[in-house]
């Protein structure tokens, strides 16, 4: 929708329960720093989180709101008492900053915006990061004005099952910077920190260790692959509830030598540039924001065909796709990979240029402001 409204930066409260290290988070304070760097007047509402420290010198922060989804540790009961002030907390924040569009990135956030909302008469755009498949009739009342995706996955399930108009729902990958090469200096840092040798072939994988991300798959698909390639090196970069147990079944499999546990990390990205290629090996994925990064850096990427993966990983374009929960496929194509240097390289340049192309920054702040604009007419339509 064209609108007719009048250019001016906008002022926009993105709020999210936590700003926890994770895909989600990263999407949110991407986008932010885009808008702030823009002009734009951007303030943060959140429960706080370990990624807090990080909006410091471009948003305003509110981090003390009750965002938390449910009451106790079993995790049963929804917090309503959490949801009613957190609203009314919203609403005062909307008057005191002067807020135009609320952004929210979690459907408890966007529940309690959806409150600031009928206080304040301020436009909700819900940006949903992943597909809703429990409770979607909470989902469908707590979508804004105009919704987000960062997958034409995302964005048929929510039409096709929350029964939501396809002109309300944007799909929007996030976008990134082209990161600069790494000095001399900065990768021999990065081999003497992880115990890495500078000669042999380096596969990383970078996300929660979590059973979803199916790490599991890769470390049985190694045995093969070592076998194969005796000096190649693995790493896990992030840390979650799987850890042990990941660490555990490396043991048994024999290939604990060969995998590096990394921990969680702020330069994930440095980590895949040093790598020859990126495994992604989901067995849910709605976008993968590892992929673009991995891009960026100029590798390509194995990855899992699942969700949203393979509106991004094309087949000998820019990676290869192999079956979830198939360690012997993954195997053998990180195998033949690792055979083919030249592909390799060539698969890696396609990917860099699909960043250049449909992942920059300056692309994803523009797709997101037309979304604002849309939300914003909308809005004024109803006042008349």
């Amino acid at each position: 929708m064209v609108t007719d409204l009048p250019y001016h930066p906008l002022r926009v409260l993105h709020v999210r329960p936590r700003l926890g290290i994770g895909g989600a988070t990263e999407y949110l304070i991407r986008l932010a720093e885009s808008q702030a760097k823009a002009g734009y007047h951007v303030v943060i509402a959140s429960g706080g989180g370990d990624w807090l420290a990080r909006i410091a010198g471009f948003a305003q922060s509110y981090d003390r709101l009750p965002l938390t989804p449910y009451l106790g540790s079993s995790k049963q009961a929804p917090n309503v008492p959490g949801l009613l002030a957190s609203g009314l907390r919203l609403a005062r924040i909307i008057r005191a900053e002067q807020i135009d569009v609320i952004n929210t990135h979690h459907r408890f956030a966007a529940l309690a915006a959806r409150l600031a909302s009928r206080l304040t008469g301020v436009p909700v755009v819900t940006t949903l990061q992943e597909v809703p498949w429990r409770n979607r009739n909470l989902t469908r009342f707590a979508l804004g004005v105009q919704a987000i995706t960062m997958s034409a996955m995302m964005k048929r399930f929510v039409v096709e099952t929350c029964s939501i108009a396809p002109d309300r729902v944007t799909v929007i990958p996030i976008g990134i910077d082209i990161p600069p090469q790494l000095s001399d200096a900065q990768r021999q840092r990065l081999l003497e920190e992880l115990h890495l040798d500078g000669t042999a072939p380096i596969i990383v994988s970078v996300g929660r260790l979590v059973s979803r991300k199916g790490h599991v798959y890769l470390l049985r698909a190694l045995p093969e692959v070592v076998r194969r390639h005796p000096d190649v090196q693995v790493v896990l970069v992030g840390d979650g509830e799987e850890r042990s147990a990941l660490e555990r079944e490396a043991r048994a499999l024999g290939v604990a030598d060969r995998v590096i546990f990394a921990g969680a990390r702020g330069d994930a990205v440095a980590i895949m540039a040093l790598a020859n290629f990126t495994v992604l090996p989901s067995l849910e994925e709605e976008f993968g924001i590892v992929i673009t990064e991995s891009f960026a850096c100029g590798k390509p990427v194995v990855a899992t065909n699942v969700g949203g993966i393979p509106e991004h990983v094309r087949p000998m374009e820019n990676g290869l796709l192999v079956p979830a929960g198939d360690s012997y496929a993954l195997a053998e194509w990180i195998a033949f990979l690792l055979d083919n240097p030249d592909l390799i390289r060539r698969l890696g340049e396609s990917g860099l240029r699909a960043v250049e192309q449909q992942y920059t920054r300056q692309r994803f702040f523009e797709r997101t402001e037309e979304v604002y604009r849309t939300a914003l007419q909308q809005c004024r339509e109803v006042v008349r």
